[in-house]
């Protein structure tokens, strides 16, 4: 009789752990898809944690963190033509976006930096702006940093850089990275830029 009542104890604890877990997490930023430029797109839903947001050959902007005024948002992510990104993590204090392939322009004016991680990189930007650009299928990642600088660790080497200009990472064996010219009105990216309002 002992052992069953100490088993309902025992799962009630641990029930109630984990209810107490689930409400005392913050609340999630809203997460707006604010434009775009193809004309049948639903722009104007909310994401949520775990979303994936992907382009085909239109850009979408997406506004994290005000749900009244979408453009008073503290966080914009612009992305390109051909871009796949995930809503990681979407609180005040960690704010998390992966790469998984293309090309976006990411600006942050909150307290805590946004994050965004690719295959083996992660990027912290701090009140500023940045591109980044996903090649998959190389296993390459180019970050330009536009206003301020960027912070990057590379998991597999452990270094951290901290760097105003930009700079190419190649991801895969053998790792290494290099600086970067990059000249963003021209090219097949200028219209994305352009549209960027950079």
């Amino acid at each position: 009789m002992s052992t069953k009542v100490l088993t309902v104890a025992v799962i009630f604890t641990v029930l109630g752990l984990l209810a107490l877990q689930r409400f005392s997490m913050p609340a999630e930023l809203p997460v707006l898809i604010s434009a775009a430029t193809i004309d049948n797109h639903p722009y104007g839903l909310y994401q949520h944690r775990g979303a994936t947001i992907q382009t085909d050959d239109y850009f979408l902007k997406v506004s994290i963190g005000n749900k009244q005024e979408p453009r008073e948002a503290l966080t914009h992510l612009w992305l390109s033509k051909n871009t796949t990104i995930t809503l990681e993590r979407l609180y005040d204090d960690e704010l998390v976006i992966r790469l998984t392939r293309g090309r976006i322009v990411a600006s942050t004016q909150a307290q805590y930096p946004l994050t965004i991680k690719t295959n083996a990189t992660t990027h912290l930007i701090h009140k500023g702006v940045a591109s980044f650009i996903n090649y998959d299928f190389l296993g390459t990642v180019h970050v330009v940093p536009i206003e301020g600088s960027v912070q990057t660790t590379i998991a597999e080497t452990g270094e951290n850089l901290l760097t105003p200009v930009p700079f190419s990472i190649h991801e895969t064996d053998p790792v290494s990275y290099s600086r970067l010219e990059v000249n963003l009105t021209a090219g097949d990216s200028r219209e994305f830029y352009e549209w960027t309002v950079l």
